[in-house]
């Protein structure tokens, strides 16, 4: 059986023509590095925004685990919040059986930790009642505590029984006055109850 030479030339021609040529793909490329290089920067400015909110939220949750905690294992945990993170200790077991817990101590092993997110800093805790902190108070060496009781309570640690307890964290990634600017977690003393917001 013979081939016709026009048959095969043709078949040949559309083989060639359902590939792409090095060309076409090097085109390809440099417009999807073209759209990538433009959404980079917008990329990152999602991101510092939602800092403060992410970090806020991974408090808030954390707090609501520290309750949870003192609730099974019938020991009081207690919540160091320094300006750059959160640590979550645990009371000890009195000396003998009956004996009050023993207070837990900063260089104590921690049950966990939140770390805040750059150009994110937890200004102060301070009882509800009191104004909202204007500047940074919290340093990555000085804390305010809240502890977490056995019974499901909460208690700001140095104020009087019961006093809640609001963490105000602020991203100076962003301007002041922005929404995403400024949180605050209320830790309420009655129930333990954690809540996220904007401040």
């Amino acid at each position: 059986m013979r081939v016709s030479r026009n048959l095969v030339v043709a078949r040949a021609g559309r083989l060639r023509s359902a590939g792409f040529t090095l060309v076409e793909l090097m085109i390809v490329v440099v417009i999807i590095g073209i759209m990538s290089a433009l959404a980079t920067p917008l990329f990152t400015r999602d991101q510092q925004t939602d800092a403060g909110r992410i970090f806020a939220s991974e408090v808030a949750r954390e707090l609501q685990k520290c309750r949870s905690e003192a609730i099974s294992s019938r020991l009081t945990v207690r919540a160091y919040a320094f300006a750059d993170r959160i640590e979550f200790r645990s009371y000890k077991q009195g000396a003998t059986p009956g004996a009050a817990p023993i207070a837990p101590a900063v260089t104590d092993g921690m049950l966990g930790f939140v770390r805040a997110k750059p150009g994110v800093v937890i200004w102060n805790v301070v009882a509800p009642t009191a104004s909202a902190p204007t500047t940074a108070v919290l340093t990555t060496t000085a804390s305010a505590q809240i502890d977490f009781q056995t019974r499901g309570t909460a208690q700001l640690i140095g104020s009087p029984v019961p006093t809640s307890a609001v963490i105000y964290i602020r991203n100076s990634n962003l301007p002041a006055g922005t929404e995403a600017a400024a949180f605050r977690v209320d830790v309420t003393a009655l129930t333990g109850f954690v809540s996220m917001r904007t401040n």
